[in-house]
């Protein structure tokens, strides 16, 4: 099998971005682009070159009822989920291309995939930024231990400073003695816990900027369509206020040698 380019891999993680919009739309579901996703539609109207990931964000009400919708119809992709996928150990969803294959040489894969784009649910977190830091604290170690869970084995991070490499050391070794499909029950009970429509403060809590996810739940609640890759596609009406939280000044480039990819697989055709 001949090894797929990025910009392959960014074309199929394109029609499925599309495949799913269209489903959003024609059912009423509220969804945004996020993280990365979302800054290069605002800085680039695109994916950020270097960059082969997709990532959405939606409501827990209108995440709940997407992976109904993709349990219950025929459609282009396949979903994976916890509760839907045997040895998959993420808190948020995927939909991947089954005519595409992926190997990992970091992660675990376990369980059917390809390439694909990551659903995530924004959760209702409470009344005060208070009470938010302490919902989002509740689970914080059961969520790093469970992302431990996945990697076959320790490599250096990425992304991460190197003073955090003796803590996700600590987090693989105690992944290595974890119930994930406990750790998943426990972490989403409290996820589940406060309704979001009701919620002063909302974040995605599977993400991976920490704290820096727990914002204000108006921000959630608005949308806008903006440009990626000459299509429109929803994103929160806010996204200024989400993405000086995640990046500062998010319209400066980053040094060259922090311009690389987030994922660590190897895809192909099938």
């Amino acid at each position: 099998m001949e090894e797929l380019k990025l910009n392959e891999i960014q074309d199929i993680e394109l029609n499925l971005l599309i495949g799913f919009d269209r489903i959003c739309r024609e059912n009423g579901f509220r969804y945004s682009l996020g993280g990365g996703t979302l800054l290069g539609g605002i800085r680039h109207k695109g994916f950020i070159p270097w960059d082969d990931d997709v990532d959405v964000m939606m409501p827990r009400p209108d995440y709940e009822n997407f992976i109904r919708y993709a349990r219950e119809h025929q459609t282009v992709f396949r979903l994976i989920s916890y509760e839907d996928t045997p040895k998959y150990t993420g808190l948020f969803a995927k939909i991947f291309d089954p005519s595409t294959k992926i190997e990992d040489e970091v992660n675990t894969t376990d369980y059917p995939t390809g390439i694909y784009i990551d659903v995530f649910p924004l959760d209702g977190l409470g009344m005060t930024e208070k009470e938010a830091v302490k919902r989002f604290r509740k689970t914080s170690f059961k969520r790093e231990v469970l992302n431990a869970v996945s990697w076959k084995k320790f490599t250096r991070s990425k992304t991460h400073s190197i003073l955090l490499e003796p803590v996700r050391l600590a987090m693989f070794l105690l992944s290595r003695m974890a119930n994930p499909e406990k750790l998943l029950e426990k972490i989403d009970a409290v996820n589940r816990g406060f309704d979001f429509e009701k919620s002063g403060y909302a974040g995605c809590v599977c993400g991976c900027y920490r704290e820096k996810e727990i914002m204000k739940t108006d921000v959630f609640r608005n949308f806008v369509t903006v440009e990626f890759e000459g299509r429109d596609f929803m994103a929160i009406r806010d996204y200024d206020d989400y993405l000086k939280m995640h990046y500062g000044d998010y319209m400066l480039l980053p040094p060259e040698e922090k311009r690389q990819t987030h994922h660590t697989y190897k895809a192909y055709r099938v």
